[in-house]
């Protein structure tokens, strides 16, 4: 039976895409720290789709936790996995909470390349996808949250190189990465946890935001046609309701 592998599945994108895979027929294994909100989940899938979800409660900030969860899903037949799990941090770097920021960076940058690593050891040789997801935020940089953006640079750099070295050594794995843009998820409310921004300008920025931010239902069929596609890069028009498909978008050094 084999399985499509989704992080930070208890709300917002994560979990609109275990329900656009699921209805398209696959089989969901989704983690994230909130066991009531993955119960319901795996329910709500279940009673709609006949395919079956398994569920992972660990928090995957802590890489101990990570290494864990891959050991108990290995066995598996893994064929996608989607490393969705992340956070932003809305501050100045010098304004920033530093054990926030380690919390974002473990999330962000070092469980996503762990289980990108643990799933290409196992998978290289099998017709299987990685799907990690980035930000717009990875490709231009937003000022309103520098130290993640960094993070989401790693991410897209990370994912195209490797997608790039994949198709050197004629893998059949492949990596690829998604950039949506501002999305109406939890995000924002978590984003400006412990954040100095003045309260005025952030609530001036969000009503502008909210203007064009796309429903985590969209963002879950983009990731679905990227899945589908034969490109490497998938990024998310920030005013309109489009999705660019491309091979290649930094440069070789």
């Amino acid at each position: 039976m084999k399985y499509t592998v989704i992080t930070g599945a208890s709300s917002g994108i994560g979990k609109e895409t275990a329900i656009y895979f699921a209805s398209k027929g696959h089989n969901i294994i989704i983690v994230a720290r909130r066991k009531e909100l993955l119960n319901n989940l795996k329910k709500e899938i279940e009673n709609k789709y006949k395919v079956k979800v398994l569920i992972y409660i660990y928090d995957l900030t802590n890489i101990n936790n990570v290494l864990k969860f891959y050991q108990k899903i290995k066995d598996h037949q893994l064929e996608i996995l989607i490393n969705n799990a992340g956070f932003g941090d809305r501050n100045d770097p010098w304004d920033s909470d530093l054990h926030k920021i380690k919390m974002m960076i473990d999330l962000n940058i070092t469980s996503l390349t762990y289980l990108s690593i643990l799933f290409i050891k196992d998978n290289i040789n099998k017709d299987s996808q990685i799907i990690n997801i980035s930000s717009t935020a990875g490709y231009k940089i937003w000022k309103g949250g520098v130290i993640y953006s960094a993070s989401k640079f790693y991410v897209s750099v990370f994912s195209e190189g490797t997608a790039k070295l994949l198709k050197n050594q004629k893998a059949k794995l492949k990596m690829k990465v998604l950039a949506p843009s501002s999305t109406k998820t939890e995000f924002v409310e978590r984003s400006i946890i412990k954040s100095k921004v003045d309260p005025k300008l952030l609530k001036e920025s969000e009503i502008k935001r909210k203007d064009y931010q796309k429903e985590p239902k969209l963002v879950a069929k983009y990731i679905y046609e990227l899945y589908k596609s034969d490109k490497n890069i998938g990024i998310v028009d920030a005013t309109k309701n489009i999705l660019y498909l491309e091979d290649q978008y930094f440069d070789d050094l």
